[in-house]
């Protein structure tokens, strides 16, 4: 039983690790590297003292005593960005406690039945890592859906500045005609505007709440045309027509990927197939691969070997749009 319940772990790790190299989203990935980036935090560098000390004072006001708290320490806050670029309601606090709880009872399940130490050990944090995964995931499709939306909002907001309405307006309109996530983000934008804040300080903070390459795109866009001057429409038309045009590149290279990434799962997965046909088959010599040292040894190499490869593969397959 502990023979078995040390593959199932292996396997589990094995294949949650190796399918988050292999899945390859269309959009909604953040953005980190760039000229885009570079120039706003430029633009956020010349943002005064007070405007920066507001804009923290906004983002506390949001919390509960304790996540401000929580908050103080890295981790945390890391966290707290986390749960906000997904979307989710929960608190900080909250999905704190119920990880715990929750990896506390597994924990304790397993320790209970027989397990090994180490195997306890490890469905202890595998609970955390399932939460950490399910937060990764709920971002990358809040922000794919988030870019997915921009081209339309941008439209609208290109309808609203010919009827010479001003930005504001604009990013109201946005925010009442299209759904969640870029309705919400829009009226939150509308809302500190109305509050007095500077354009800048009110983009940047949406660039914040949601860092994709297309939002970049966008804020600076209006950054520039704030400090410099220049047609905004025509900006944005150009801009909306660029991201049209980067997603039907993206979806071309999904696409054309689509072999590659199902060879890599047949690959990587048909190991755990044999082995599992072979213990039904010949349940003695299949135990000798998690009772034998030598085969434990063998397992570690392969797991380590299938995740190199898995991700050498992402590394052929994911094409920077």
């Amino acid at each position: 039983m502990n023979d078995l319940g040390l593959f199932l772990v292996l396997l589990f790790f094995a294949v949650l690790f190796i399918s988050q190299a292999l899945l390859l989203p269309v959009a909604g990935q953040k953005a980190k590297h760039g000229e885009l980036t570079k120039r706003l935090k430029q633009a956020q560098k010349k943002l005064d003292e007070e405007s920066l000390s507001l804009l923290h004072e906004y983002y506390l006001k949001e919390m509960t005593p304790l996540e401000r708290e929580l908050v103080k320490v890295s981790l945390f806050a890391q966290l707290k960005k986390m749960i906000e670029l997904a979307g989710m309601s929960v608190t900080l606090g909250r999905l704190l406690g119920w990880t715990t709880l929750s990896s506390v009872v597994v924990g304790l399940t397993a320790f209970f039945t027989g397990q090994l130490w180490y195997l306890c050990i490890a469905m202890f944090l595998g609970v955390w890592v399932l939460v950490y995964m399910y937060i990764q995931k709920r971002i990358t499709n809040r922000l794919q859906k988030f870019e997915e939306q921009l081209p339309d909002a941008l439209d609208i907001i290109k309808r609203v500045l010919q009827a010479g309405q001003p930005i504001n307006q604009a990013f109201k309109e946005v925010g009442d005609e299209m759904p969640d996530p870029i309705g919400i983000e829009f009226k939150k934008t509308f809302n500190l505007l109305n509050f007095g804040y500077d354009m800048r300080l009110a983009i940047l903070q949406m660039v914040d709440r949601t860092p994709t390459i297309s939002m970049l795109a966008f804020s600076s866009a209006v950054i520039l045309q704030k400090e410099t001057g220049g047609n905004l429409t025509e900006n944005l038309d150009k801009v909306s027509r660029v991201l049209r045009a980067r997603f039907k590149l993206a979806r071309k290279i999904k696409t054309l990927s689509a072999e590659a990434r199902l060879s890599s799962w047949i690959l990587v997965l048909s190991p755990f197939a044999l082995y599992i046909l072979t213990l039904f088959l010949n349940p003695e010599q299949a135990k000798l691969l998690v009772t034998d040292p030598r085969g434990i040894k063998a397992i570690s190499i392969g797991i380590v070997s299938l995740s190199l490869g898995a991700l050498w593969i992402r590394k052929i397959i994911n094409v920077r749009v």
